[in-house]
């Protein structure tokens, strides 16, 4: 099992992150600012980023940066890789006691870039990341993910 995560290509590390983090391609490139055709070769195994973009990728899905990036501490990978659950926005505002507007707007103002993100959209259509892991450890919460 230790070798298929070593020999893993970037094309399958991204889509299994992706699917993990239950993000779509568009998703993707909302978070990273690559264009769409570029995350979709990255994905069909047609072109891989440079290094660089590699890093990039890896710290906007909240990563180590060197996540893509030459061998992998199987160990290290199996524990970080572990399955990312979001909140939804009304979630997340019951457990904080907020509403759903000042939540948003906070996130929008980057407030709690830590664990959410605004992932598309103006107005009534905003679509909102909130890794909710990350949204635990850094409010104190219990939520048993």
């Amino acid at each position: 099992m230790w070798e298929e995560v070593n020999t893993m290509t970037f094309a399958e590390k991204l889509r299994e992150v992706m699917k993990e983090q239950n993000l779509s391609q568009s998703d993707l490139s909302r978070l990273t600012g690559i264009g769409r055709s570029s995350i979709s070769q990255y994905l069909s195994g047609r072109n891989i980023p440079s290094p660089q973009r590699q890093e990039d990728i890896a710290v906007a899905l909240k990563l180590p940066e060197d996540y893509f990036i030459g061998e992998i501490n199987a160990e290290k990978e199996l524990i970080s890789r572990a399955k990312v659950k979001r909140l939804t926005l009304t979630e997340t505002a019951r457990i904080m006691g907020l509403s759903k507007d000042i939540l948003a707007e906070n996130i929008e103002k980057g407030k709690f870039s830590a664990w959410a993100q605004v992932l598309s959209g103006k107005g009534q259509k905003r679509v909102f990341y909130i890794n909710a892991k990350k949204f635990a450890e850094a409010e104190g919460v219990e939520l048993g993910v």
